[in-house]
């Protein structure tokens, strides 16, 4: 074999190699596109199992669930509650007979409350306050310890 034999097998060896690579990384992209998809399908089923697991509870008399999984780890279903201030700028915007957009920094309310126009009383009036009861799905390594009964 002379030299510019050599030559040519090494450029098919080289050519077939980066045709190799390619193949390879072809692939690999499909797979990733195939598991973001799997992944996209997994998600969608979650939230309905979580959304029928959440019927479930707040239609059961408990406020917490454990359950050990087969890999020796604790499922902990719990319901805990939120309380939450809810402010109207719409209505407080009509009050004030402003447009909403107004109202949108604190330098905003300061110079309405400057004018006399703002008081801490109407803020009160707009503001309503609310419990809100969610339920939480965790997974845990060790047992959770039952909580005291609150009086």
């Amino acid at each position: 074999m002379n030299d510019l034999e050599r030559a040519r097998e090494d450029i098919r060896l080289a050519e077939e190699a980066q045709s190799q690579r390619k193949l390879q990384l072809e692939e690999k992209m499909l797979r990733y596109f195939q598991n973001k998809e799997i992944e996209k399908e997994r998600k969608e089923e979650n939230k309905l199992l979580f959304e029928e697991i959440e019927q479930f509870f707040e239609d059961s008399e408990e406020d917490d669930l454990v359950l050990q999984l087969p890999n020796g780890e604790y499922a902990v279903l719990t319901k805990k509650a939120y309380i939450k201030d809810m402010f109207d700028k719409d209505a407080l915007a009509q009050e004030l007979l402003i447009a909403k957009d107004e109202l949108k920094t604190p330098f905003d309310y300061s110079i309405l409350t400057a004018q006399g126009k703002l008081t801490p009383d109407m803020i009160s009036k707009h503001t309503v306050t609310e419990t809100i009861v969610k339920v939480r799905l965790s997974k845990r390594k060790t047992k959770p310890k039952k909580k005291k009964e609150s009086l």
